[in-house]
């Protein structure tokens, strides 16, 4: 019965380092994805006249982004999850509406990534021919 245990606790341990190496390895990625987007804010930033508004708001963006990204950098996913864990406890409200408004925009991404396979849905729109029938005047 020991060998049992001792081999499923293995396995156990084994399965929890390799899911802690994944989200670690996630983290990285995703902190490289926000700090792509935080030197894509200020880049854009540097192509308007440097005193706008425009500039200084993108530059501002910028650099917020690049501050969050160095937060997530230092925090190892554990931390991560357990101040998250907070949050929801603290803020329900404010961490069920985001969690809505997470699903509502997965939800139209993958809708908006579905091809459709057929041309019938015109059929349907009385609004279909309108606009080619104006071009077709020109």
């Amino acid at each position: 019965m020991s060998t049992t245990t001792d081999a499923l606790n293995s396995a156990k341990d084994h399965i929890v380092d390799a899911a802690h190496a994944e989200a670690e390895d996630a983290r990285a990625r995703t902190v490289d994805s926000i700090e792509t987007a935080g030197r894509a804010a200020q880049a854009a930033g540097d192509t308007f006249q440097p005193d706008t508004l425009q500039a200084a708001a993108l530059d501002q963006i910028g650099a917020q982004i690049n501050s969050v990204a160095a937060q997530l950098r230092s925090k190892p996913v554990d931390e991560m999850v357990d101040d998250f864990a907070v949050f929801a406890r603290k803020n329900p409200l404010l961490f069920l509406g985001g969690a809505a408004l997470v699903g509502f925009a997965a939800a139209r991404f993958l809708k908006s990534g579905k091809a459709s396979g057929h041309v019938s849905d015109d059929d349907d729109d009385p609004w279909s021919g309108h606009l080619s029938h104006v071009e077709a005047r020109k």
